[in-house]
C-alpha cells in the first residue's frame, strides 16, 4: 500500500503496448459506491469508486487532499489535489482491485481463463473457489460461501505483492441483487474496514464516467476519451457530438480516395447515418495505440473496432469490423479529430 501514490514520469512521446481485450464504448453499465473506511493503524478516510468496465474504472480517496487513481483503456493516471500524472501498471491493478462489487457482478467479464472448483486457503481454512486471471497480471479467486449467492470473499494474488484477502458481510438488497455493505480488506500489513453508505447500480449514459471524472491534462488520456466519445456517439445517435469532436476541416482517406470535408459535412453525414442505422454496440477489439508529437499539438490513435446494430428501415442487422488511424490535433487546448484513414474487413 505504500506504493499507492507513486507515479511514473510523464513522457511527451508514447506508444501503448497492444494487448488483446474487448471494451464496449456504448455500455451503459455504472457501478458507483461510497464508503467510510477505518484502518487498523488508527487512520480513516472515505472512498468513492467508479466502474464502467475492467478497462475504465477509478477509485477516489477523500482525505485532507483528494486522491484519484483511474484506468482509462491503455492509460492509468493519478491525481493528488490539483496535480495529475500518468501512472504505472500497479495503479491499474490498485483501481481494479478496489472495485469490490464489480467483481461480484462481473467476475467472468473482468477475469479470463475461468477455472471452477478450485481449492484455496482462505480465512484459516480450505474453501472452494472460482478463479480467473487478472488483466494486469496475477489471479483472483472468488471464494464460495454457504449460500451460492453470498461468496465469503475473494483473494487477490498480485505480482510483486503479498496476497490480499477481501471478505464480505452485511448483505442487503439492491434492486434484484444482494450485495455486501461491509467489506474487510487485509493486505498483510493493515486491515481496512469499508462500511458502504451507497451502492448505485443504475444504468447511465455511455459518457457518464467522463462526466464524473474531469480529464487530467494528459494528452494520451484526452485522445483516448476523444476516440471513445466518437464511438459512443454512434449508439447515442448524436451527430452534433460527432461534429463537436471534429475540427473545422477533416481529411478522409478511404476506398481509394482522398477527400476533404467540412465540420458541417460531418454533421450532415452523421445525421443521415443515424436516421438510417441504429448502433447497439461499438467495441474496441484491441488496446488502441496512441502517439503524441513532442510539441503536444499533433497525434494519432490507431484502433481495431467492431460495430453492431441494425438498419432501421429493413431490420437487417450488421456486425462490422473496422481498422483505422485517426489523426488528432490540439485546437485552443482541446484535442479534435482532423483526419482518418480506415478500412472494413470484408
Amino acid at each position: 500500500m505504500s506504493k499507492l501514490f507513486s507515479v511514473v514520469t510523464c513522457m511527451n512521446l508514447v506508444m501503448v503496448t497492444q494487448a488483446a481485450w474487448s471494451s464496449d464504448a456504448c455500455s451503459e453499465q455504472a457501478i458507483l459506491t461510497s464508503a467510510d473506511v477505518s484502518v487498523s493503524d488508527g487512520t480513516s478516510f472515505r472512498t468513492r469508486s467508479y466502474f464502467q468496465s475492467g478497462e475504465i474504472n477509478a477509485i477516489r480517496h477523500i482525505r485532507d487532499t483528494d486522491q484519484v487513481i483511474a484506468v482509462e483503456g491503455p492509460q492509468a493516471w493519478v491525481r493528488v489535489g490539483d496535480k495529475s500524472e500518468r501512472a504505472a501498471e500497479f495503479h491499474k491493478m490498485f483501481s481494479l482491485g478496489h472495485q469490490f462489487h464489480a467483481f461480484l457482478l462481473n467476475f467472468e467479464e473482468i477475469g479470463s481463463n475461468i477455472r471452477h472448483e478450485q481449492e484455496i486457503n482462505f480465512a484459516g481454512g480450505v474453501r472452494r473457489a472460482t478463479s480467473a486471471d487478472l488483466p494486469y497480471g496475477g489471479a483472483v479467486h472468488m471464494v464460495a460461501g454457504e449460500q451460492a449467492a453470498h461468496p465469503v470473499g475473494f483473494l487477490l494474488e498480485v505480482p510483486d505483492s503479498s496476497p490480499i484477502s477481501v471478505s464480505f458481510r452485511d448483505w442487503r438488497n439492491i434492486g434484484e441483487r444482494e450485495l455486501p455493505f461491509l467489506v474487510k480488506l487485509d493486505d498483510g500489513e493493515r486491515v481496512f474496514d469499508y462500511r458502504f453508505t451507497e451502492i448505485d447500480l443504475a444504468s447511465r449514459s455511455p459518457l457518464w464516467f467522463f462526466e464524473e471524472l474531469e480529464a487530467p491534462p494528459i494528452d494520451q488520456v484526452q485522445i483516448f476519451r476523444l476516440h471513445r466519445k466518437m464511438l459512443a456517439a454512434h449508439c447515442l445517435g448524436d451527430a452534433e457530438l460527432m461534429a463537436d469532436l471534429s475540427a473545422a476541416q477533416i481529411v478522409v482517406a478511404g476506398r481509394g480516395e482522398l477527400t476533404q470535408v467540412s465540420n458541417a459535412d460531418i454533421l450532415g453525414r452523421f445525421t443521415s447515418v443515424f436516421e438510417r442505422l441504429e448502433y447497439t454496440n461499438y467495441h474496441d477489439m484491441v488496446t488502441p495505440l496512441i502517439e503524441v508529437s513532442d510539441a503536444s499539438d499533433l497525434g494519432w490513435i490507431a484502433a481495431n473496432v467492431r460495430a453492431i446494430g441494425a438498419d432501421r428501415e429493413t431490420g437487417d442487422s450488421f456486425d462490422d469490423q473496422w481498422a483505422w488511424v485517426m489523426m488528432v490535433k490540439k485546437v485552443s487546448g482541446e484535442w479534435l479529430h482532423f483526419g482518418n484513414a480506415s478500412n472494413r474487413l470484408q
